[in-house]
């Protein structure tokens, strides 16, 4: 599978640099715009059976976020290291894509992204 990157909610700047870090891993970058929030991620990323549904946005959110498709483990550290080095720094909201969400929308994986997030936040300040 090929390495990609779905980008959410990057100002042009950090997404030149979200651009700059991929290629230490030798991925492509595609920026999403919010008009497209409501097409599944399989389609986004380009999974053969998953085709445009012209789908309206079914929510909106602010967040960047990034959704890494063909990554392993050592990629991530790379996309991670090489994001500090070109002045992106730390990206709070970062999910791999999996067989089930692909089927989900990009609002969808945000819902779950974040809540997973706020979860984690919650554990390692203690309450």
């Amino acid at each position: 599978m090929k390495k990609m990157i779905l980008a959410y909610n990057f100002s042009e700047e950090r997404l030149s640099g979200v651009k700059r870090s991929a290629v230490a891993v030798r991925a492509v970058v595609k920026a999403v715009p919010a008009e497209s929030f409501g097409e599944k991620i399989g389609h986004l990323i380009g999974i053969p059976g998953y085709e445009q549904e012209g789908a309206a946005p079914d929510g909106s959110f602010s967040d960047e976020m990034l959704l890494m498709s063909g990554f392993d483990s050592a990629d991530i550290d790379m996309l991670i290291k090489a994001l500090r080095k070109y002045g992106v720094g730390r990206v709070a909201l970062k999910a791999i894509v999996t067989e089930t969400n692909t089927g989900w929308s990009s609002t969808e994986l945000y819902a779950a992204v974040k809540a997973d997030h706020e979860e984690m936040q919650k554990r390692s300040s203690g309450n």
